[in-house]
C-alpha cells in the first residue's frame, strides 16, 4: 500500500514522501504532484503517516477522508498541504481537458516514478514547452534527486 510521511525542509516547509512500503518513490513540496503519483500508479487507497498517527483514505480524497486527514494533521501548515491533497486528487482523478496545469503535475510524477509501476500514462504527445516546465517543477522534487 502507498503510504505518505511528511518532513519539513531546511526552509520549514512540508515535503510530502511517497513509499510503496518501504520503497521510497517520490517527495516533493507540491501536494499537485503527490495526487498525479497517486493517480498514475492507479492506487485507490493511501495511508497518511504523521507524528501524531496515521489514517487510511481512499483515493481520490473525499469529504469524509479529509476530516480523518485533518485529525493527524501535524499543524496548520500540514493542514494546507492536505487540503491541497484532497483537491488535487480531485482535479487528477477527473481532469477537466483546459486544465494543463494537472497534465504538467502528472508528466511530472510519471517522469520521476519508477517506469516499472507507473500503471496510468497519457497517450498523447507532451507540450512543447514540457522540457521546460519539468526543470521548473524540479525546484519542488526532494526525491528522486533531480
Amino acid at each position: 500500500m502507498l503510504n505518505l510521511r511528511f518532513y519539513k525542509n531546511t526552509s520549514k516547509v512540508y515535503v510530502g514522501d511517497l513509499y510503496l512500503g518501504e520503497r521510497r518513490l517520490l517527495a516533493t513540496t507540491h501536494p499537485a504532484t503527490i495526487a498525479a503519483a497517486v493517480v498514475a500508479l492507479a492506487e485507490t487507497e493511501l495511508e497518511v503517516r504523521t507524528h501524531k498517527g496515521s489514517t487510511r483514505i481512499g483515493f481520490p480524497v473525499g469529504d469524509s477522508d479529509i476530516a480523518l486527514l485533518h485529525g493527524v494533521s501535524d499543524d496548520d501548515e500540514m493542514s494546507h498541504f492536505i487540503d491541497g491533497l484532497a483537491k488535487f486528487s480531485m482535479l487528477l482523478s477527473f481532469p477537466l481537458p483546459w486544465d494543463d496545469q494537472a497534465e504538467i503535475h502528472f508528466r511530472t510524477a510519471v517522469h520521476h516514478l519508477p517506469p516499472e509501476l507507473v500503471k496510468v500514462t497519457t497517450d498523447e504527445p507532451a507540450p512543447a514547452d514540457f522540457k521546460k516546465q519539468l526543470k521548473k517543477r524540479n525546484q519542488y522534487i526532494y526525491y528522486p534527486d533531480c
